[in-house]
């Protein structure tokens, strides 16, 4: 009797909670903050027999009334009573900042960031890639266009401070900084990595954010930093950094508080411009291309006043031998940030 008792109990504040829910969802905030796709009923529906149970509880979860508010709320306590992220993609480090941990497609950022030696490439992985590039090149030269390499750097190393004491740097040159250093000593193509000059930037001005806190990427002024470097990696020239003039445009949520469920209590971080980009350059008759991910989305608004034209295309799905026998442009910048070194791999076997 007594469990008849607690399965109507259970079963009554289950259907009360759907009631309530919908009478005050108008009030209530339904936004996804998870950077995934929630399971709906046509997966369940469609799954087969096996796995059928394993659907049906997570479009139970994925749509139980008040998820995002009860999310919201476990994250926000675990985060400001013990200081840690409910993500297993995001690294809570301190005085605010969050930092991208893990992800489905990352190359292990945390244990590059300390630069453990099981994460190094082998001399043969440099060397086949190093040879892949120039022959990538030397296609593109074939039609007119020239190719620089831009490998961005994460932010846990340019704001090193921040992160937090249980991961250690082991080693000072890590994976990416190798990588690097073998391509420009047995590659004919100019390669951009511009972790040196940002992170001496952020030592100068430390109240002067060159990465948004909460948010995987660099701002507007970290871009133009690292866009510098690709131009003059491409026989360009660039002014001072502090010939630039930054103003405030907007303000945005980052991704890396969307993904730790803690945009409610996460502040909104500014979003910044060089408002004076297009004086201190001569315009440049070329067409610039941009094969690249997330991060070479900010610095193409500098390019679009640099360049008489400009377009940009995600490298994962766009970078391959037919697109090199075609490039439609004069100058490509092949940019990957330093967590997707093993995309860069893969892409580069192409060639």
């Amino acid at each position: 009797m007594l469990k008849k008792i607690w399965i109507a109990l259970f079963c009554g504040v289950l259907g009360l909670s759907f009631l309530i829910f919908n009478i005050f969802s108008k009030q209530l905030s339904g936004d996804n903050h998870e950077n995934r796709l929630l399971t709906g009923l046509p997966q369940v529906l469609q799954s087969p027999l096996a796995q059928l149970p394993d659907q049906l509880d997570n479009f139970l979860a994925d749509n139980s009334p008040f998820r995002y508010q009860l999310v919201s709320l476990n994250a926000n306590l675990n985060y400001l009573l013990f200081g840690k992220s409910e993500s297993d993609q995001v690294l809570a480090g301190s005085d605010g900042w969050l930092f991208y941990k893990d992800g489905p497609d990352a190359a292990r950022p945390v244990a590059n960031y300390q630069g453990l030696p099981e994460t190094f490439d082998s001399e043969e992985t440099l060397a086949a890639a190093a040879a892949s590039l120039d022959r990538l090149a030397a296609t593109l030269a074939e039609h007119g266009c020239t190719l620089v390499l831009d490998i961005t750097p994460s932010k846990d190393r340019v704001y090193q401070e921040y992160m937090p004491d249980a991961y250690p740097i082991v080693n000072t040159e890590n994976r990416t900084d190798r990588f690097v250093a073998y391509l420009r000593e047995n590659s004919a193509t100019p390669v951009s990595w511009q972790y040196e000059a940002i992170r001496a930037e952020a030592l100068a001005d430390p109240d002067r954010l060159l990465y948004f806190k909460t948010d995987t990427h660099w701002n507007g002024m970290g871009a133009v930093l690292g866009l510098d470097g690709v131009l003059q990696a491409a026989g360009m020239d660039a002014v001072d950094f502090s010939a630039y003039e930054f103003v405030e445009t907007g303000t945005q949520t980052g991704d890396l508080a969307n993904v730790s469920a803690l945009y409610t209590i996460m502040p909104a971080e500014t979003t910044w411009t060089a408002e004076n980009y297009g004086e201190l350059y001569e315009q440049d008759p070329r067409t610039v291309g941009v094969l690249g991910d997330s991060f070479s989305e900010y610095y193409m608004p500098y390019l679009q006043q640099r360049f008489a034209a400009s377009w940009r295309l995600t490298a994962e799905d766009s970078l391959t031998p037919e697109k090199a026998a075609d490039p439609g442009c004069d100058l490509l910048i092949l940019e990957l940030t330093e967590r997707n070194l093993d995309l860069l791999l893969r892409l580069l076997a192409q060639f």
